[in-house]
């Protein structure tokens, strides 16, 4: 192991870019007890030593280090070595089984050499294949479901409005049936309120159905939308993924969800819009850090057709 202190230099970073534990777990999506152990040197609390190099490499750009050199110090490349003056003492008549056996073993490790070469690339592509592989799954969001209550709305209504929808039949009068279409008004989305990380909002004249626009601003956020529908059995997210800088990603809601819970990692890296009008859930910047945005929403109203009626 070698004798600078990793966990110290990874932890002081952190202190000077004022980032919690808290934080750097949602942006490096590494278990918080890992970044613990990695910070006290604590290597052998981790699954093995490949891992303990990712997470390095992780920890180190979040906080603005170079992490291979810090990997490069942890597998001891960079250790000082100790070396010892000696006298040495210069001999006239050194014997010629010396310099064989010096000659040899300059051989030896000229021959080895490719073979420690060829060992170090490839564990170096096994590290990226694992990085890229394990950022791409992102199977256990950090983000826990939010204890918010989703209320899915129930058969009856659907079947009142049918009901309310016929009409009694006359035979004493002919129905001529007659529609307009007025334009509809625009989508408005409104903060309401806030407390500590969950955020009250409300939209009014939705289109029926719904889409949600994300899009990263300067670096990554996870994303999870928690609709309570038959498909996911009332519990578990609707859509949950890692977005990109540059790659935004639109979601269409399920038709007449009238609730639903947007919740957001690094939520400082995110925007996002509900049919087409951006959502300010940070007008009084408040702080950075995950956010969960209870959404109320409220389509828009269509017009029935108009029945008149004409004696005969």
């Amino acid at each position: 192991m070698a004798s600078v202190n990793i966990g110290k230099k990874l932890r002081d970073a952190r202190l000077q870019q004022n980032m919690s534990i808290d934080e750097l777990q949602q942006i490096t999506k590494t278990q918080k007890r890992y970044l613990i152990a990695i910070e006290e040197n604590d290597f052998d609390s981790m699954p093995g030593t490949f891992y303990v190099r990712a997470f390095i490499r992780q920890y180190a750009s979040a906080v603005g280090l170079d992490g291979n050199e810090l990997v490069e110090i942890y597998d001891g490349i960079d250790e000082p070595e100790d070396i010892e003056t000696a006298v040495q003492y210069e001999t006239l008549d050194e014997s010629r089984t010396q310099m064989y056996d010096e000659h040899s073993s300059a051989k030896r490790f000229m021959r080895s050499l490719p073979a420690v070469i060829f060992s170090l690339i490839g564990l170096a592509i096994a590290i990226v294949v694992f990085y890229i592989t394990w950022q791409d799954r992102q199977t256990t969001p950090i983000i826990q479901p939010p204890a918010s209550e989703i209320i899915r709305e129930s058969d009856s209504s659907a079947s009142s409005s049918s009901e309310s929808s016929q009409a009694p039949a006359s035979s004493s009068t002919e129905s001529s049936t007659s529609s307009s279409s007025e334009p509809k008004a625009p989508t408005e989305v409104k903060f309401d309120s806030e407390s500590g990380t969950t955020v009250n909002m409300s939209a009014v004249n939705v289109a029926n159905p719904a889409k949600l626009e994300f899009s990263a601003v300067t670096g990554p956020c996870w994303v999870g939308v928690y609709i309570a529908t038959a498909a996911n059995n009332d519990n578990g997210y609707f859509y949950q993924e890692t977005i990109q800088p540059g790659q935004p990603k639109t979601v269409e809601v399920p038709a007449g969800t009238t609730q639903m819970v947007i919740s957001l990692g690094a939520s400082e890296y995110m925007e996002f819009k509900l049919d087409g009008q951006k959502a300010e859930f940070n007008p009084n910047n408040t702080g950075i850090g995950p956010r969960n945005i209870n959404m109320n929403v409220a389509y828009a109203q269509t017009e029935q057709p108009q029945q008149s009626q004409q004696p005969q």
